[in-house]
């Protein structure tokens, strides 16, 4: 096929794509519908191809993600996390709370329940598609890891207060829950509610968990950054936010704060296009140290995505001098 055929076909493909494929939610369910799956199936398809087009025809530009780009052909289709999937979890401990009527996994000796309507092979594969292509918790030396939240540089100290926003399980609250002096977890999904009330039961006197969405405005079911940040006393505060592409507009309503109090983010940059140079735009006019997480990932729930389709996971601030 000649690359001008080819290049119609997709411009053609595109032309019934004209407003962007959202992910819609059902309020009460909190479920994807079928048909927004197979919607979301053919757009993901699309976008694979175009990609796959853009590259064949940008050779020079191909080998900046040569890794990425052998992963994907070799994979056949889009994948948000363009690497060879890690060895899966050798144990995971798993069951159902009796008293809780919750299915729950082990993380480090501590009990992390998942949603009435998950069943408990399901809350076993989301654990362990966190560790496995996921790689949120990772390691100092992991690689390829775009979704990881700490660095060698940037991580959770001892007597740190930690922001999770965005917690959904709370996996990462838990993770850092002996370390951290106070958690504040942020979650806006109603459903998550009573999972997070008995993952964190046993360290109640350690832990605020906050049911609002945090954007850049204070009304009945939202808060935002500057006002959470401002809530809480602090010397020393570890912030995680991952909250479906609000990020840049919470980070903007909170710079004055940012700016007097020693801090330390981890923000996902990869549901909008610009979202990575824009919040690190506004971390460089603070006078914050930043960095990106390794690699790079796919997406496109929220935006039609542009050349050069591979975005960065995560951004890692801070103003704290380096050790």
């Amino acid at each position: 096929m000649k690359d001008s055929t080819l290049k119609n076909i997709l411009v053609n493909i595109r032309t019934l794509f004209t407003e962007n494929i959202r992910r819609r939610i059902n309020e009460n369910t909190g479920r994807i519908t079928k048909l927004e799956w197979a919607t979301y199936g053919m757009t993901a398809r699309f976008h694979y191809l175009n990609l796959l087009d853009y590259y064949a025809r940008h050779k020079n530009k191909a080998e900046l993600y040569k890794k990425e780009l052998d992963y994907l052909s070799q994979f056949g289709d889009y994948c948000v996390f363009p690497y060879q999937p890690e060895i899966g979890l050798n144990h995971i401990t798993s069951g159902v709370d009796v008293g809780a009527k919750l299915p729950f996994v082990v993380h480090k000796n501590k009990k992390l329940f998942f949603k009435e309507d998950t069943t408990e092979n399901e809350a076993r594969s989301t654990y362990n598609y966190y560790f496995q292509s996921e790689r949120l918790l990772g390691d100092e030396a992991n690689q390829n890891a775009p979704h990881q939240y700490q660095s060698p540089r940037i991580y959770v100290t001892e007597g740190d207060v930690v922001f999770d926003i965005g917690a959904a399980e709370g996996l990462f609250a838990l993770d850092q829950i002996d370390k951290a002096s106070h958690i504040v977890i942020v979650e806006s999904d109603p459903a998550w509610m009573e999972p997070l009330k008995h993952t964190f039961a046993p360290y109640s006197n350690k832990v605020t968990i906050i049911q609002k969405f945090v954007s850049a405005t204070d009304t009945e079911t939202t808060i935002s950054l500057g006002k959470l940040l401002s809530d809480f006393d602090y010397e020393s505060a570890f912030i995680k936010m991952d909250i479906e592409g609000f990020e840049l507009p919470s980070l903007t309503s909170a710079k004055s704060v940012l700016s007097q109090k020693s801090t330390k983010l981890s923000i996902a940059t990869y549901h909008k296009q610009h979202d990575a140079e824009e919040l690190k735009a506004i971390f460089d006019s603070l006078g914050y140290y930043s960095e990106f997480s390794d690699g790079y990932m796919l997406f496109h729930l929220y935006d039609t995505p542009e050349p050069p389709y591979f975005r960065h996971g995560i951004i890692r601030a801070t103003n704290k001098k380096k050790p």
